[in-house]
């Protein structure tokens, strides 16, 4: 039976894997680039774990670190 080219899913890049300590560790450093001066590793890092708990992983990376950034400019 061929695949249906019509129903494809998002590609891994769309995701975050929290438990990759490297893909982690890649997110949070994206998102203390982004934040306001002075923002430290651990606040981003909080911040992120913050957001992926309120928002489900699988509706993306990009989502997440919205929401972590907002939170860090507040």
């Amino acid at each position: 039976m061929a695949d249906d080219k019509k129903k494809r899913g998002k590609p891994d890049s769309y995701l975050i894997s929290f438990k990759q300590k490297w893909e982690f560790n890649y997110a949070v450093k994206q998102v203390q680039k982004k934040a306001p001066d002075g923002t430290t590793r651990q606040e981003a890092k909080a911040a992120l774990e913050a957001a992926a708990k309120k928002i489900s992983p699988s509706e993306g990376r990009k989502k997440i670190m919205r929401k972590a950034l907002k939170k860090l400019q507040d």
